[in-house]
């Protein structure tokens, strides 16, 4: 388990990029409490528990492993983790930016996340 935000940060945003899914795998089931939930914004839905997590951030990592996904922007906040994402082309155009409000639980596992889309 991450000791510091960055660190948590750093480990979380691998667990999105890891190109080898089983690693992926294994970074995301560590990571993430065995119910957590995470609401995305666009298109709406909800994803609740960690093995339909780790399907859903492999689908996104297939559509979207050609691009270059960033975190700019982190603030912490008691359990609460702001972290605004870019997703751009490899020469650097941006494709489309977003919000992620992460909530850890007291072992500091992922319980609940909050995806927002579009955001500038």
């Amino acid at each position: 388990m991450a000791a510091s935000a960055a660190d948590f940060t750093d480990e979380y945003l691998r667990s999105w990029i890891e190109p080898d899914p089983e690693r992926r795998r294994d970074l995301i089931m560590n990571m993430w409490a065995p119910d957590g939930r995470m609401t995305v914004s666009s298109p709406a839905m909800v994803v609740e528990g960690v093995d339909r997590i780790v399907d859903h951030v492999a689908s996104l990592y297939d559509a979207l492993k050609d691009l270059d996904f960033v975190y700019d922007q982190q603030i912490e906040s008691g359990d609460a983790l702001l972290l605004r994402w870019s997703m751009s082309t490899p020469a650097g155009e941006l494709v489309k930016r977003g919000v992620n409000i992460v909530f850890r639980n007291a072992q500091g596992r992922v319980s609940r996340v909050h995806m927002f889309m579009d955001v500038d």
